[in-house]
């Protein structure tokens, strides 16, 4: 799959993978942003932890991001508000900005080299029907107490309504991590394992034990911080939330400005710039979309790649994607996952902006294992009561997206995949797929995704099957390279006939 701009910066430590049962206190599974920074709470304290990741530490959601820390976020607030009413509106918003100070602590303190730069950030429109809605916005965040401007350094004369604040940040997300990991790595409580894949978790009286390796963790609370569930009880998760595609491409420049933005409505886009010391780039996300929706691969990447380069057209274009949870009623999902599994937490549903979420919610995780109180608990509860403008989403959203996705994978073919030389076709009346490589070579993987049976599609760009319902990617010869699914794909190819 293409890389982000982000992972080369990645300090690989080459941590050892479970090859034997354990116990512990605590174990995280994920070790992105989220599941980096509970660790990093919980550091020196009487809690015995294991930290696991599939693959290498933060080299997956984390890496995708555009690395904004931000609370002013497209016109999230007017979404909250009216899915959930003004007070929770307001304390999204005390959220983000308490996250904001926990990232800048935890970079003072561990004086962290991350690129930190104190940013203007802009949500725009070009779209005149969207004017209403920045006016809804503008009495929400003036009544939160929000100093911002309609004007700013964003030099585009079709825009028809802006608001601009200040205060915000950017920075290198993967070089903030190295620097929490730097700390993590030595303490006495803490172990760390990559390559290391929990497939299966089972409840034993008041423990846990999860199958990671093949191999038993024992363990009296688990902090799911990957992303996304790779099972479906308890918690529903896969009811409360949908998942989201974006293509983030990027280019070398001459100048980084000091701003960033979003866009609210068509065309949506959103951009930063970064500067590392040695090159400066300007980070380009667009194509944004349920994924579900726009199974045409290559024609994304390709308007990803157009929309960069109408800044210029002699930009050197690289790219990548990005995948985010998002959920119903525009709150993340933080704290246990039900209440028969008080001792099993989860992170999750950060509707786009990852950066503060990620730290407030690592905050909210380690705050409940330490029994603290924390004001953002029942406004992010797994749990909490399901709220009409949450119904109609899920129908909206979740229901007839995985329905839609599902169908279409059924009844039509994309016909780029045959000249790609990429089928869905039946061998002795099992769906596979089949992938012809240039040596004319035949991959053969069965076509449905483990996680939850839907069909896969195939990413002409990245050589991947992908499944549009919740996000799993598999590689030509079956090899899961993103969960939910835990399970590869490959099947037994004796005797098969194409």
């Amino acid at each position: 799959m293409k890389k982000s701009l982000w992972q080369k910066y990645n300090k690989q430590r080459k941590f050892t993978s479970v090859d034997k049962s354990m116990s512990t206190d605590i174990l995280i599974i994920g070790a992105g942003i989220t599941g980096v920074s509970v660790a990093y709470n919980l550091l020196n304290t009487n809690h015995d932890i294991i930290l696991i990741d599939k693959d290498i530490c933060f080299n997956d959601t984390t890496a995708k991001t555009t690395g904004k820390i931000t609370y002013l976020q497209d016109l999230k607030y007017q979404d909250i508000y009216k899915a959930c009413g003004y007070e929770k509106a307001k304390l999204y918003y005390e959220s983000q900005k308490d996250a904001i100070r926990l990232i800048k602590k935890n970079i003072k303190d561990n004086e962290i080299d991350c690129d930190l730069e104190k940013t203007e950030m802009v949500t725009f429109t070009k779209d005149e029907s969207k004017i209403k809605d920045f006016e809804l916005e503008k009495e929400l965040l003036s009544s939160f107490g929000v100093k911002y401007s309609t004007t700013s350094n964003l030099k585009d004369d079709d825009v028809v309504r802006q608001s601009s604040v200040k205060n915000a940040y950017t920075f290198n997300p993967i070089k903030y991590l190295n620097g929490l990991m730097d700390k993590i790595k030595d303490a006495k409580n803490i172990s760390v394992y990559e390559n290391s894949i929990a497939t299966k978790i089972k409840k034993e009286k008041s423990k846990y034990v999860t199958i990671v390796n093949g191999y038993e963790i024992r363990t009296n609370k688990i902090v799911l911080a990957c992303s996304y569930p790779f099972f479906t009880l308890p918690g529903l998760i896969p009811l409360k939330t949908y998942l989201e595609k974006s293509y983030v491409s990027y280019a070398k420049i001459k100048d980084a400005k000091n701003i960033a933005g979003i866009t609210s409505g068509n065309p949506f886009y959103s951009f930063r710039y970064y500067d590392d010391g040695k090159d400066k780039y300007i980070i380009y996300l667009n194509n944004s979309c349920k994924i579900s929706d726009k199974l045409n691969y290559k024609k994304n990447y390709n308007d990803c790649k157009d929309e960069i380069k109408s800044l210029d057209n002699n930009l050197k274009v690289e790219y990548w994607t990005n995948m985010d949870v998002m959920t119903n009623d525009y709150l993340p999902l933080v704290g246990k996952i039900s209440d028969d599994d008080k001792n099993v937490l989860i992170a999750t549903g950060y509707n786009t902006w990852g950066m503060t979420n990620s730290a407030i919610s690592a905050k909210l995780i380690s705050d409940i294992i330490m029994g603290k109180k924390n004001k953002y608990k029942e406004l992010f509860d797994p749990s909490r009561p399901v709220t009409f403008k949450r119904a109609l989403n899920f129908v909206n959203n979740t229901f007839f997206g995985t329905l839609k996705a599902y169908t279409l994978n059924l009844i039509k073919k994309n016909p780029s995949w045959y000249k790609n030389k990429a089928l869905v076709t039946k061998i002795d009346g099992k769906r596979v797929g089949v992938y012809i490589d240039s040596k004319g070579e035949k991959h053969i993987v069965s076509n449905i995704c483990p996680h939850l049976k839907c069909f896969l599609t195939f990413n002409e760009v990245d050589k991947t099957w992908d499944c549009p319902c919740h996000g799993s990617r598999f590689d030509v010869d079956g090899n899961v390279v993103k969960g939910p699914s835990c399970y590869n794909i490959k099947i037994d190819e004796t005797n098969s006939k194409v």
